[in-house]
C-alpha cells in the first residue's frame, strides 16, 4: 500500500532506460559519437532557454533582436567547444544533428508567432473609451445589486420581526 503511493510520485525505475528508447525512435545518429550526444543535450538546453524567454514576452518588438529567441548553430558549437563547421558538415552524424536542428529552430519560430498572435486581454490593451464604457455599466450594475440586497434585507427584517414590535413602530 505504501509502496504503490509512493511510487506514483516516484516515477521510473531506471530513467537512463526510457531515455535510450527515446533515442532509438530516429535519433540514431546520437549513438555514433559522444560529441553527437553532447551537441544534442546543448540543443534541448538552449531550447528550453529560447522558450523561457518566448513565454515571458508578448510584443513583437520584444523579438526583433534574433539572438535573444533564435538559436544559432555557432551558438551550439561553442556550447559543445567544437567549431560549428565540422559539426553540422562533415561528420557522420552531421545530417541527422542538422536536421534536428533545424526542427528546433522552426519550433521556436512557431512559438514565437503563437505568442505574437495571442489575443490581448487585460485592461492595458483597451482604450480609454472602452474602459470608460465599462466602468459606467460595472457602477450602474452595483447601484443596482446594492439596491436590490437592501430591499431584501428589509424586506427579511419586516418578516422575521414579531407581531408586538411591529405594532409599537406602527408598521401593522
Amino acid at each position: 500500500m505504501v509502496k504503490n503511493y509512493y511510487d506514483q510520485f516516484l516515477g521510473e525505475e531506471n530513467p537512463i532506460d526510457n531515455e535510450s528508447a527515446q533515442v532509438e525512435s530516429g535519433l540514431e545518429w546520437i549513438e555514433f559519437h559522444p560529441t553527437a550526444r553532447k551537441a544534442f543535450e546543448e540543443i534541448n538546453s538552449l531550447k528550453k532557454i529560447k522558450l523561457r524567454y518566448i513565454k515571458g514576452h508578448t510584443r513583437k518588438s520584444h523579438f526583433k533582436t534574433k539572438s535573444l529567441w533564435h538559436m544559432s548553430k555557432a551558438e551550439v558549437a561553442e556550447r559543445v567547444g567544437v567549431k560549428p563547421q565540422p559539426l553540422f558538415n562533415s561528420n557522420k552524424f552531421s545530417e541527422g544533428l542538422t536536421k534536428y536542428y533545424v526542427k528546433v529552430v522552426k519550433d521556436l519560430e512557431n512559438q514565437v508567432e503563437k505568442q505574437i498572435s495571442k489575443e490581448k486581454k487585460g485592461l492595458q490593451h483597451r482604450s480609454k473609451s472602452e474602459l470608460k464604457e465599462n466602468t459606467k455599466d460595472l457602477s450602474q450594475k452595483l447601484d443596482s445589486i446594492q439596491k436590490a440586497n437592501c430591499e431584501q434585507l428589509f424586506q427579511k427584517l419586516l418578516d422575521e420581526m414579531p407581531f408586538d414590535i411591529r405594532r409599537k413602530l406602527g408598521l401593522v
